[in-house]
């Protein structure tokens, strides 16, 4: 068997019968909390504000405002990314499970 050493991903196993790769799992493989370009605070903001916008809005532009916001990609040269980073998880969790 060939030996794959420092080349392989953390998600691939090696077995003396080939090399086995684990698929995707419902919880995240790195931990959210070591995310050094997050600021856990601004993210909350900005979700807590994306949320306050929903409520604010008629049942039927709520969805259209969702989408709308992920339709568009962030700015790449967003100066709050992490504030950006909530706003649109609020957004993603209304189109996933908010009322249609």
């Amino acid at each position: 068997m060939k030996d794959h050493g420092e080349d392989l991903p953390d998600l691939d196993i090696v077995t003396p019968y080939g090399v086995v790769t684990r698929l995707p799992t419902s919880f995240p493989i790195y931990d959210a909390e070591l995310d050094a370009h997050l600021d856990a605070d601004l993210f909350q903001k900005g979700f807590e504000d994306a949320e306050a916008e929903l409520c604010a809005l008629p049942l039927p532009w709520r969805m259209r405002l969702a989408t709308k916001v992920l339709d568009s990609p962030p700015d790449p040269d967003d100066d709050e990314p992490s504030y950006t980073r909530g706003y649109r998880a609020a957004m993603y969790g209304y189109v996933r499970h908010g009322r249609r």
